[in-house]
């Protein structure tokens, strides 16, 4: 038997009943058979739903559905979202990784540091708090039952000393990381982002805080530059920490430069926006062996517009990556945008010109000579 909810459609409005049913089966077929029906279930208040179930445990004698009077509820401890956290957490084998880093880097570490990052983790996934928070946070979940957890020291200063030794393993543990997203997961680091944000602070004990461009409109704090690179799927790869004042793109060249050395990654496209592109970054990125798509750059547009014009792009020969990104590359010499945007400037000004004055121009503007010769590629 079965407690179950029918409506019925009368007049525009909708009626539900509350009614007592069992599974039964009819013809070899199973169906279902209402035993009571008890009303309509807008006439029942919660109190009167406690008082039936309250009624039905008496009468039937089920005491072990009942609470007595002398038992109370004293605390309810999180365990759902914490179980599933550190079950994703030990599939990747973070604690040993940890551990691993550390031994290497110091002889001997007096508190267990995995475990300190590891609640700090889970909660940042959970609730996320300061560091003084999830020592509050810790006491209302499961963390305080756990074999080995229950007797840590949860005094704030024990998580910053955590940090500190974290900090000095930040490498190791995000190469070991990626390779166990590659191993989980299939990463595909045939495109890879790279991008940075900012975010402001208060203080003064900061030592790489400065002033510098704020994207949170806050130019009157100190602030700090975030750098990420990530998989096309989104999967993090590594993070990057730069002082307030440094410029998008002088930090390319170090992040080009650890894919390949760190994380063995020998073929990709890197992605970055505009504020990214200088000619020493698009060398950098060639040397590693790399190809790339940047943002194009305001002054930019009109060479693109070039490209569009010269002649309609075959996509039938661009390359393909997954089902939904089609790339194909142009390149354009500034010899022949200076004579494209010439033959754009009189067309606007409806200046008519023989076609052997503009090839006398043509031929000057190709003779001219410069120590580089210069290709604009714009992947589109």
């Amino acid at each position: 038997m079965f407690p179950r909810i029918i409506t019925h459609k009368r007049n525009d409005k909708t009626y539900s009943y509350l009614h007592i049913s069992e599974s039964i089966r009819k013809d070899g077929k199973s169906t279902t058979r209402d035993i009571a029906n008890l009303g309509n279930i807008a006439r029942f208040a919660n109190k009167d739903i406690e008082n039936i179930i309250d009624g039905l445990i008496k009468i039937f004698q089920l005491d072990q559905y009942s609470l007595g009077k002398e038992v109370q509820i004293v605390k309810s401890l999180d365990y759902g979202n914490i179980i599933f956290w550190q079950k994703l957490w030990n599939k990747f084998k973070l604690s040993q990784t940890i551990k691993k880093a550390l031994n290497k880097q110091a002889s001997q570490v007096e508190i267990p540091v995995e475990k300190y990052v590891e609640m700090m983790v889970i909660n940042r996934c959970i609730n996320p708090s300061s560091k003084l928070g999830i020592t509050r946070w810790l006491e209302g979940t499961c963390y305080e039952e756990m074999d080995s957890y229950s007797d840590l020291n949860l005094d704030v200063n024990y998580f910053y000393r955590s940090m500190d030794h974290l900090i000095k393993l930040k490498d190791e543990v995000e190469c070991a990381l990626f390779d166990k997203l590659k191993t989980l997961f299939s990463v595909n680091v045939r495109l890879t982002f790279y991008d940075i944000t900012s975010t402001y602070i208060y203080g003064q004990q900061c030592p790489i805080a400065e002033y510098g461009y704020s994207r949170d409109h806050r130019s009157d704090c100190k602030q700090i530059i975030i750098g990420i690179v990530t998989s096309y799927e989104g999967y993090p790869i590594k993070h990057y920490i730069f002082e307030g004042n440094v410029v998008d793109s002088t930090t390319v060249q170090e992040v080009i430069k650890e894919l390949n050395s760190q994380f063995n990654i020998e073929e990709t496209i890197f992605v970055g926006d505009r504020g990214m592109i200088t000619k020493l970054n698009l060398q950098s990125i060639e040397n590693e062996g790399f190809s790339y798509i940047m943002g194009v750059k305001a002054h930019q547009d009109q060479i693109c517009q070039m490209l569009f014009d010269q002649e309609p792009i075959d996509w039938t020969t661009a390359q393909k990556y997954n089902e939904h990104l089609k790339m194909c590359e142009k390149q354009a010499t500034v010899k022949g945008f200076l004579i494209w945007k010439i033959k754009k400037i009189l067309e606007e000004n409806h200046i008519n010109i023989s076609d052997r004055k503009l090839k006398d121009l043509s031929d000057k503007i190709n003779s001219l000579t410069n120590v580089y010769k210069v290709y604009y590629t714009i992947p589109i």
